[in-house]
């Protein structure tokens, strides 16, 4: 039975300890019967000493509270018809916990539902898990809160992930075929050059034949690696870890967000993206109420591309200087289109911003869709070049050599 670690407080003093129960909801059951009300409740590490708790509490965090995409969209919109039905929050937020729940979904909720219970608001609690939960999901949850419109608030945010997590799927879709093609071509290639282009080596040598050049260029290649494939996996470690690090500095974070947008290929797909990511999310903001000028920092947290996070803080500077939205993004046009401006004017015209905005995020996503798909008709003819290509350099390194060999021969 697992060992839980509690604070909590009573009517006239603070407690914490520890305890041992089945569940996070039915310790602060046990607890909440003697009097107490609990402020934290976590599952404790046997292994926990001294220096060590720190790290076995944020690795507890890490590996036993997460809640997946498909999680999200389910909890998002079933709480969302549950509270549009007059259902309590504490009440709808109970029914995605049962008394197993220890690690996952189940235990980001049980803690939810403490903080909600302790008096906190739902967007707080939301709050307290900043990798599950986005400050753009947080504003938009605030938002409801504050307007009374909590459901409308969810349901959107639950169409609006489902829209996301289908993109990413047919990003996935068109990127698996390939890295299975590439990847089994590489996988070939190493077998032959580790296993078999050797065996010619030594079948050539005790023969007396010489080896075409690209043969023996490869066997060589193939013998440093193997006398020196320590090396190799330091140079190659260190390679990951600058570029890792390059890619996390200012500069090389733009630098390659400046590459992204201009290559032939990847770029329409990288600006249609970060286009519909900046519609779908700031035209929820104008839905839903979300204060826009302060809520521009959070917009450019939920794009992926550092020179539309960038633009982004500059159109907030804009709006602070009492510039309409529609001049803020012509200033950015560069990166924003034209047709995106006229639209956004004459939505401010109209009092109709949010909804164009969104209706704008779908053209973008469906337009994202189209190029997909295109790429993929275009992959498929370059994997079979590929392919060529590799079965011509097996023919050339392998077969061609082992011909010569055994024509000699006889």
């Amino acid at each position: 039975m697992p060992e839980f670690e509690y604070k909590a407080v009573s009517r006239d003093e603070y407690k914490s300890g520890r305890l041992q129960a089945g569940s996070e909801l039915e310790a602060q059951t046990m607890l909440s019967e003697q009097g107490l009300t609990v402020v934290s409740l976590r599952v404790r590490n046997p292994l926990e000493i001294g220096i060590l708790t720190n790290f076995f509490i944020r690795l507890d965090r890490e590996l036993n509270e997460r809640m997946s995409v498909a999680e999200k969209i389910l909890f998002t919109n079933q709480l969302s018809s549950m509270i549009k039905a007059g259902l309590p929050i504490l009440d709808a937020l109970s029914t995605f916990v049962d008394q197993k729940s220890a690690t996952g979904s189940g235990r980001v909720i049980s803690k939810i539902i403490l903080e909600v219970q302790s008096g906190v608001k739902l967007s707080e609690a939301f709050a307290r898990f900043p990798k599950i939960f986005p400050p753009a999901y947080l504003a938009v949850v605030r938002a409801g809160e504050g307007s009374g419109t909590l459901a409308e608030s969810l349901g959107y945010l639950a169409m609006q992930l489902r829209r996301e997590n289908e993109l990413a799927s047919k990003v996935r879709s068109a990127l698996i075929y390939p890295i299975v093609v590439v990847t089994a071509m590489a996988a070939v290639m190493i077998f032959i050059s580790v296993s078999i282009v050797p065996k010619i080596l030594l079948f050539a040598q005790s023969s007396g034949q010489k080896l075409p050049g690209y043969t023996l260029a490869l066997a060589s290649t193939v013998a440093f690696f193997a006398e020196y494939w320590y090396l190799m996996l330091v140079l190659v470690g260190l390679s990951v870890v600058a570029l890792i690090g390059f890619s996390r500095s200012s500069y090389g974070d733009r630098l390659l967000g400046r590459l992204s947008l201009r290559l032939p290929v990847v770029g329409p797909l990288v600006i249609r993206y970060n286009l519909a990511r900046f519609s779908r999310v700031l035209g929820g903001f104008y839905i839903y109420g979300v204060e826009v000028v302060s809520s521009f920092d959070i917009l450019a947290a939920s794009l992926g591309n550092p020179l539309y996070r960038d633009a982004c803080i500059r159109i907030n500077d804009h709006l602070t200087a009492g510039k309409s939205l529609a001049d803020a993004v012509f200033f950015e046009k560069e990166l924003f289109p034209s047709i995106m401006t006229r639209l956004i004017r004459g939505a401010e015209k109209t009092g109709n911003l949010g909804n164009t905005l969104d209706r704008l995020a779908a053209y973008y996503e469906e337009e994202l869709e189209v190029a997909l798909r295109n790429l993929l008709s275009l992959i498929e003819p370059a994997m079979i070049f590929v392919l060529g290509f590799g079965v011509l350099g097996l023919a050339l390194i392998v077969i061609v050599p082992i011909y010569k060999i055994t024509s000699t021969l006889k």
